[in-house]
């Protein structure tokens, strides 16, 4: 198995810790901003031909990673929460490298949310999309439509239309269920609505979701936490499951443990 290794550059141990990984590999490749904290030679990360991503780094390093291949991606968390990745760099990496290369390990498959911007596709995201006001302080009214029918309008900061996966990000922040990671499930949630009534609303994965600006002419979205999208009035913002399920390397179903210990429950 070929293993492609993509760091945050930016983390102040990654040197160690990439030099320790990458010393226990037979076969890998370096992304080219990765490469460059070992003095090797790498490659862009869409361009990147192994069989499996190993990610150094937080989630948001991880989600980075998904916004540009679609591969399947152990996560080695060097940064602040990580609870989308499965280990930490503290624990032993040679041992879970070697169950790697041998194939002992499960492969969970997660749900993305496809964002197309008047029929054309912007952006798949894992965690979740964020529609928020372009303006600080400034109120944005908003209409969701479920499968072609009015299911609510309010007034507020924004809206985020979050899988189960995000569940326990942003999500969770504004009073949003929990749920499984694997549940076909999408969750609706306002952010400080302007309206008692608003609360977030679980629908089924395979159901289509419109969403329409009904107030200032212009606002932000974001996908997973990277780029701001400029989207106006008169655009016509459309949330479809991913036919391309996230692929996540695992030892083990430690979800509730992780909600434990890393949301301290």
């Amino acid at each position: 198995m070929k293993f492609s290794v993509v760091a945050n550059t930016g983390h102040s141990g990654i040197k160690k810790i990439l030099t320790k990984v990458i010393g226990f590999l037979d076969d890998f490749e370096l992304e080219e901003e990765t490469a460059k904290v070992v003095n090797l030679k790498g490659a862009p990360l869409s361009e990147l031909q192994g069989d499996m991503v190993i990610s150094l780094g937080g989630d948001g390093t991880l989600l980075y990673i998904l916004s540009k291949v679609n591969k399947p991606i152990f996560g080695i968390n060097c940064g602040g929460v990580g609870f989308l990745t499965e280990m930490e760099h503290s624990e032993d990496i040679f041992t879970a490298i070697k169950n790697l290369e041998k194939g002992e390990f499960l492969n969970q498959k997660l749900q993305r949310i496809d964002t197309y911007i008047n029929e054309h596709l912007v952006g798949s995201a894992l965690n979740e999309v964020v529609l928020h006001t372009s303006r600080v302080a400034k109120i944005q009214g908003f209409e969701i439509h479920i499968d072609g029918v009015l299911a609510d309008s309010f007034r507020g900061d924004g809206l985020i239309i979050s899988t189960p996966t995000g569940s326990t990000s942003y999500a969770m922040s504004l009073g949003a269920p929990i749920l499984y990671p694997t549940m076909e499930a999408h969750i609706i949630v306002p952010i400080a609505a302007y309206r008692i009534g608003a609360r977030p609303l679980v629908i089924p994965s395979n159901y289509e979701i419109t969403a329409k600006l009904a107030g200032n002419p212009e606002a932000v979205m974001v996908l997973d936490g990277q780029e701001e999208i400029l989207i106006t009035i008169d655009d016509i913002i459309k949330f479809k499951k991913a036919s391309k399920p996230v692929e996540l390397i695992r030892f083990k179903d430690n979800f509730f443990e992780k909600v434990r210990n890393k949301l301290r429950l």
